[in-house]
């Protein structure tokens, strides 16, 4: 598996990250999981035609993390060359589909398909089987619904995707014994705020759930100016990364 961050920062504007988004290949599939303002543009930073993306995977429903649906959905209408074909499967948590259908009341038939076709899955404490891999929902405790995934290769290589969570027992088991553990850590220790976690917090889940590699996002600028890595690698003794926009990495 291939894993690009695209953005790895929060709603609040900076110039060194964007909002969240993280772009997945796993075997012949490519899956954007989030797509905070922006993402559709950086994707050509990373030499990735939106219109090839077979997944979309929503943690949560607040603004930062899907604000460019909107624009993915409307520009997919849309090419020089051509429209998009291929089926789109958009997987969030319960309620997905109705904020969709509150969009097409918004925007109409501008995020309607015109050539291809959108398969929409509502996912909580489940596992969804495809063709390249599969997609276990963990209910996390953010706002309503949240679910982080934890998405299984055909080869066995795995990968865990927290979106925006607090510490909770379901987010050690969707954390346990992964390859690759992408974790939010958005606030420094003394400014903790109910709903995310901390560096502190984010090496106590990765201690806790044994995972191989732990990779930290979702950062609120406080966090640049501490050492974050530092304080976690007090909690985890594993391999420890720090997101920064259009990085790549290998599972």
């Amino acid at each position: 598996m291939e894993v690009y961050i695209i953005g790895s920062g929060t709603c609040v504007p900076s110039l060194r990250r964007g909002s969240p988004g993280t772009v997945i290949r796993c075997g012949n599939s490519m899956m954007l999981l989030d797509s905070g303002s922006g993402t559709l543009r950086r994707l050509l930073e990373v030499d990735i035609d939106f219109k090839e993306i077979d997944y979309l995977l929503y943690s949560h429903l607040h603004p930062d993390h899907t604000s460019d649906l909107v624009p993915f959905l409307f520009a997919s209408n849309y090419g020089s060359e051509k429209m998009r074909t291929k089926e789109l499967h958009i997987i969030g948590p319960v309620g997905i589909t109705e904020f969709y259908r509150a969009l097409k009341r918004a925007y109409g038939k501008w995020i309607v398909p015109q050539s291809y076709r959108i398969n929409f899955m509502e996912i909580a404490d489940e596992e969804l089987n495809f063709t390249d891999f599969t997609l276990q929902g963990f209910s996390l405790v953010h706002s309503d619904h949240s679910v982080g995934f934890r998405l299984k290769s055909r080869e066995g290589k795995i990968v865990a995707y927290s979106g925006d969570t607090d510490y909770c027992p379901n987010l050690i088991e969707l954390a346990r014994g992964v390859d690759l553990l992408i974790l939010e850590c958005s606030f420094p220790d003394e400014r903790k705020v109910e709903g995310h976690l901390t560096p502190s917090l984010a090496g106590h889940v990765a201690r806790e759930a044994k995972c191989r590699r732990l990779l930290l996002t979702h950062f609120y600028p406080p966090c640049d100016d501490h050492d974050v890595k530092k304080i976690v690698k007090g909690k985890y003794s594993g391999d420890v990364i720090l997101a920064e926009d259009l990085m790549k990495i290998v599972v």
